[in-house]
């Protein structure tokens, strides 16, 4: 699903990933759907990319950090995909459920924190 404003073009996953970090942190409706919910989200590009691990923490995404997650972390929110198919989830151009059913992304969580995430691009993408 397109966004409704016009279409953002990055010149790679990490822009990607700020862009969307900075919409996250602006956004009071995405705030108050992570309260009490501190995660780390390993965005993994099956194509050879670099991953970043990104940290929710205290209803902010704080960081994005290349490589991958701190060892031991039994919430760990595992994203993986194409770079491109991370990118356009990312930037609101391809909605994530459709990404999930269409076979192109896979997440690894709990059942709660799956419903989290669709919840957040839902209110950040208006998908």
């Amino acid at each position: 699903m397109a966004i409704q404003e016009s279409e953002r073009q990055f010149t790679g996953l990490r822009e990607c990933l700020e862009d969307f970090q900075q919409r996250f942190n602006t956004n009071d409706r995405a705030k108050k759907l992570v309260k009490n919910w501190d995660r780390q989200i390993y965005v993994e590009p099956t194509d050879g990319g670099t991953p970043y691990t990104m940290k929710v923490d205290d209803q902010q995404l704080t960081t994005i950090e290349e490589g991958g997650p701190e060892p031991d972390d039994d919430f760990l929110v595992h994203l993986q995909a194409t770079n491109d198919t991370l990118m356009e989830v990312f930037s609101g151009n391809y909605n994530p459920s459709t990404a999930l059913l269409d076979g192109m992304m896979s997440v690894f969580s709990n059942d709660r924190d799956k419903v989290k995430l669709e919840a957040c691009a839902l209110v950040i993408w208006g998908m």
